[in-house]
């Protein structure tokens, strides 16, 4: 605990450093930085550069394009290790739609899609990997099991990320098949549409391993460019929101960075002071290329990874599947302090729908919302794990659990 001379001296340092900020000066400077925006590199606007707001209900009431409109989310247990070096991480993916949907006469949140990743330090036993639906068609299973020989360093990031991709991207598909989705409906994913951070991470096998050398792994992680691939054949909308975006992408594009840490706190500079009844958001921005990991902020032009995914068996241009991007801020979001959401879409789908029509649809399922789509916090609620649960799985595994001083004194596992 903090004794009263400490409590007292730290809020008198909070108190000055506070008095530097002056929210006009820091919204006027966001402003200005914005227009300076260099657009003709790893940059591109797809829609005229600017950024602007309406009332929430004005954005709620706007009729949709799409028919129906579909939640995708996962809830994962987290890595978990154990004693004798085996790390495990879970994923179950579940999709929800709006008008209400079922199918084979069971509600959409009945299906679900799970992955269930292990490593281990010891070279037996894998690597392994297979996917599995039941007969009744309710569950598909991903089991991957990886080595030290394909996979040393980075181990929690990247079983989490494989867990993510293998479950969620999969779940789309085999639904979206099985639902017919089309020109008519809209899909929104939570989160990224590609993990790109993750793609990068394994083309630099310096880093943690040589995972694209195993063809299962391969499969389960082209799940995203799969998913892709079948939704620009059925001509099918979709969009992906990131709720913790933190890239520097439009940082990098300006002639001087400026004070913000990261896009996200860029953006939030420039609604600073939005009316809490409206939200705002930016133009639709396109990424061709990313600057190289571990080189946030430099000034380089960076490299186009869907050129470089030739072990993912890509059906498409690398261009359609760069990732195109708007901001929203919404300014009653965590508890009134206000959250800045990253709208995703591969460049393929704007290609294929006008993206101010795409635009205004998810705007109107965010106003509808509270920080994010009704359908994804539906999702999210079905989907999730609890500690409970993953607690009782680690003990269900027969293996005694690595626990850290912190946990033995009741934290969570």
């Amino acid at each position: 605990m903090l004794s009263a001379d400490v409590k007292r001296k730290l809020v008198e340092g909070v108190r000055e450093f506070s008095l530097a900020f002056d929210p006009r000066r820091w919204r006027e400077e966001a402003e200005r930085a914005f227009a300076l925006l260099e657009l003709g590199g790893p940059l591109r606007a797809l829609t005229p550069l600017g950024f602007r707001s309406r009332p929430r209900l004005e954005l709620a009431a706007s009729p949709s394009p799409y028919c129906r409109a579909f939640g995708l989310d996962g809830g994962s247990t987290r890595p978990i290790h154990f004693a004798n070096g085996t790390t495990l991480c879970a994923n179950q993916a579940v999709m929800l739609g709006e008008p209400p949907q079922e199918l084979e006469g069971l509600p959409l949140d009945a299906f679900r899609t799970v992955a269930l990743v292990t490593h281990s330090f010891s070279p037996s036993g894998g690597p392994k990997a297979d996917y599995h639906e039941h007969e009744d068609g309710l569950l598909a299973l991903w089991r991957v099991h990886l080595t030290r020989d394909y996979l040393w360093g980075e181990i929690d990031h990247v079983l989490k990320g494989l867990a993510d991709s293998a479950s969620e991207a999969r779940h789309g598909q085999r639904l979206a098949e099985r639902l017919d989705l089309g020109r008519a409906d809209l899909l929104i994913l939570d989160g990224n549409v590609f993990p790109i951070g993750l793609y990068y991470l394994l083309k630099e096998r310096s880093r943690g391993g040589d995972l694209l050398a195993f063809p299962g792994a391969v499969e389960a992680l082209a799940g995203h460019l799969r998913l892709a691939e079948f939704l620009a054949q059925r001509g099918t909308a979709y969009v992906g929101i990131n709720k913790t975006p933190q890239t520097a992408y439009l940082l990098e594009a300006l002639p001087e960075r400026g004070p913000w840490a990261d896009d996200r706190q860029f953006i939030r500079a420039l609604f600073l002071g939005l009316a809490k009844d409206r939200l705002g958001w930016t133009n639709w921005f396109v990424q061709e290329r990313y600057p190289s990991p571990g080189r946030s902020g430099a000034r380089a032009e960076g490299s186009d990874i869907f050129h470089e995914l030739a072990e993912f068996e890509p059906q498409l241009r690398p261009e359609e599947y760069h990732v195109a991007y708007f901001f929203v801020f919404d300014p009653q979001a965590t508890e009134g302090q206000g959250s800045v959401l990253k709208v995703e879409a591969p460049r393929l789908v704007l290609s294929r729908h006008d993206p101010e029509e795409l635009q205004l649809a998810v705007l109107s399922e965010i106003a509808r919302g509270e920080g994010v789509p009704p359908l994804l916090r539906r999702a999210d609620s079905r989907a999730r794990i609890t500690q409970e649960e993953r607690e009782a799985l680690i003990k269900s595994c027969g293996l005694p659990p690595d626990l850290g001083y912190n946990q033995g004194r009741g934290e969570p596992w």
